[in-house]
């Protein structure tokens, strides 16, 4: 009995994992073959490669995802790069398509579960940053995690584990991305809710609970960083009573001083900006036909105007479900998420980078298929449903296989970092690279992930055995990248490196020079 039960749950769900071994591959061969970009390069060069405790008490810019570094600093240990950097974006990215395919699984048939994971990891950003060194997907992993944390309470399975794994997915996606507050609300809000209007108030008092035990756990993490900022930043001020003293004396003599020196210079550094507020709901629309356009290419117009509809249904769906004494809570789940993100821009007058919100196409794709779905059922003819689910099955495989298979969906995420990795790979022996002039920040942090090099930085040209020149070298005229910032070629640098060094190896951009013996 148990074997043939096994057998008919393989056979109702093998198109999914079919197409989720499929994308994992896609994804596993980019972590390989598509060469890391800056911030990734950025983030492994001083976080990921120095270690899970290092990576925990380090935040010296806005863009560091700790805890993506602390996690992927664990899997640096095996000693391949690629899976230090991005192993845990591709596990999450898997992850995620399967939670999403579980979590629509309950609620409709198995066809529109599909479509909507089909959907998700046919979108453009989703897919991009499931094998990039960034803490985005992890987030939504998280997202997806506490989502079905509370969906298993919804059921009435109110067992500690789960409001444990609730608390600790926020916590982690707090603690990776603190923008991740943008799903973490509507999260809370739509759990909340169902629990109130179910009248099932010791439960939600359970849960706001757990909630409040990941606020203060996402304290805890971030004080521990506080606290190393600002006794690093009091030892090193001259001005300060702590002037030269270790930071570990400074955090147990002044413990307060030492984190709010780090929170004042945590919040001096913003990572998204503020705007003003007119202008920020002025340009909403445009923001969001921006983003929903980096799911798919030139639909930003249309996609908003489905969003727009999939709320409103859901919200009717919601409605009718909680009249009928049905189970409102995918409806309030994609409601939440879809309403409570914008709101939530227009109160802190923001336009976050499009990456930040690229968990929104789980509210929208979810919200999506949940809205057909219903909608087929309230016309009462099973035929109706099921053909309307085979159809958008059929759709989203097409979808999903051409565009992660095709060339724009794989084209590459760097330019410079490939080019100066092609110079140095002419070199018979990077490793003899001891001392060095870098000409941009690139260098580096190319110099470290690929080849595991970490010579003496000289800050005099002549004292540099080694040096690495860019496009600007030799045209002017190339298009500087805004961030990072070069440093430029002065004449005195040309002539010197033109009548003082060999070029050794390079690229099409890129040129190694080597200091010649005489000098």
């Amino acid at each position: 009995m148990n074997k043939n039960r096994l057998v008919d749950t393989i056979k109702e769900h093998l198109a999914a994992a079919i197409l989720i071994g499929i994308v994992a591959i896609i994804y596993i061969i980019n972590m390989f073959k598509n060469g890391p970009w800056y911030d990734e390069l950025y983030t492994y060069y001083y976080f990921i490669s120095r270690g899970p405790i290092y990576a925990a008490i380090h935040w010296p810019v806005p863009n560091n995802h700790v805890g993506y570094s602390v996690l992927s600093a664990f899997l640096d240990f095996f000693g391949n790069p690629y899976v230090g950097l991005r192993g845990i974006s591709v596990i999450c990215g898997v992850v995620n398509l399967s939670l999403i395919y579980y979590l629509c699984n309950k609620f409709m048939n198995k066809f529109f579960a599909f479509s909507a994971m089909a959907l998700y990891a046919g979108s453009y950003l989703p897919f991009r940053l499931s094998f990039q060194g960034r803490g985005y997907t992890l987030a939504a992993c998280c997202l997806l995690i506490s989502t079905c944390a509370i969906y298993k309470i919804s059921l009435g399975d109110c067992r500690l584990r789960y409001n444990v794994t609730f608390a600790t997915a926020l916590t982690l996606g707090l603690y990776t991305v603190p923008s991740s507050i943008y799903w973490v609300i509507p999260v809370c809000i739509s759990g909340g809710l169902f629990l109130l209007l179910k009248k099932r108030y010791r439960d939600l008092f359970r849960l706001i609970a757990s909630g409040l035990m990941a606020a203060i756990a996402t304290f805890f993490l971030y004080l521990l960083i506080w606290l190393a900022i600002g006794a690093n930043l009091l030892s090193k001020d001259s001005k300060s009573a702590y002037y030269g003293l270790s930071q570990v004396k400074i955090i147990l003599k002044a413990p307060f001083s030492a984190a709010g020196t780090g929170i004042d210079y945590m919040l001096a550094s913003p990572y998204i900006q503020s705007i003003d507020r007119l202008e920020c709901i002025k340009k909403l629309p445009e923001y969001f036909i921006s983003l929903l356009g980096n799911f798919y290419a030139n639909t930003g117009v249309l996609l908003l105007v489905l969003t727009v509809l999939i709320l409103v249904l859901n919200i009717v769906i919601a409605v009718r479900s909680c009249k009928n004494g049905g189970n409102a809570f995918l409806s309030l789940f994609a409601c939440c998420g879809l309403l409570v993100v914008p709101v939530m821009l227009i109160i802190q007058s923001v336009h976050p980078y499009l990456r930040v919100l690229s968990f929104y196409a789980i509210f929208l794709f979810i919200g999506l298929l949940n809205a057909m779905s219903e909608t087929s059922t309230w016309l009462n003819k099973k035929s109706v449903s099921c053909g309307l689910g085979v159809l958008m099955f059929i759709m989203s495989i097409a979808i999903c296989l051409s565009n992660s298979l095709g060339g724009y969906y794989n084209g590459p995420l760097a330019e410079r970092e490939n080019d100066i990795n092609k110079a140095l790979s002419q070199m018979e022996n990077v490793s003899q690279i001891d001392t060095i002039f870098y000409t941009d920040d690139f260098q580096k942090y190319v110099l470290k992930f690929y080849y595991d090099v970490n010579p003496q930085e000289v800050y005099v040209m002549e004292d540099a055995a080694y040096v690495i020149t860019g496009p600007e070298f030799w045209d002017n005229t190339n298009v500087s990248p805004e961030w990072p910032i070069l440093y430029g070629y002065s004449d005195g640098f040309t002539n010197y490196v033109n009548s003082g060094m060999t070029k050794i190896a390079g690229s099409e951009t890129y040129s190694i020079y080597k200091k010649n013996t005489e000098h």
